[in-house]
């Protein structure tokens, strides 16, 4: 069996550090896009089983990356991870999971397994 992937899509260091951190800890490989400017090599090299993705990033709206990631890959699941709640709900159907920050590592570990359990 292959290793699962997940790809994270946070501008926060730290998140994506713990974030990246978490999932690795889970089995699973990682990639971390900073910027949301890298996501389109990440998914041309590799689709991912789990998309962590922050809403607000430097070089893109989060939710366009969705929107992209869907059309790619409708298999993938897709965590939006947000503050900001009322951008969030306006994703309810798109994406599989809204994470409101501070999201605990508990809660990310939990969807981590839930996913390898459908593998």
């Amino acid at each position: 069996m292959t290793q699962l992937y997940a790809l994270i899509i946070e501008d926060d260091p730290k998140l994506g550090l713990i974030f990246q951190t978490a999932l690795q800890q889970a089995g699973y490989d990682t990639d971390l896009d900073e910027n949301g400017n890298r996501y389109h090599a990440f998914l041309d090299a590799r689709q991912p089983d789990l998309v962590i993705l922050d809403l607000h990033l430097p070089y893109a709206f989060g939710g366009d990356i969705l929107d992209v990631i869907r059309a790619r890959y409708s298999d993938t699941v897709i965590a939006v991870v947000t503050a900001d709640f009322i951008k969030a709900k306006t994703l309810t159907g798109k994406a599989d999971h809204i994470l409101v920050k501070p999201v605990s590592v508990a809660s990310l570990l939990r969807l981590a397994e839930s996913i390898k359990g459908q593998a």
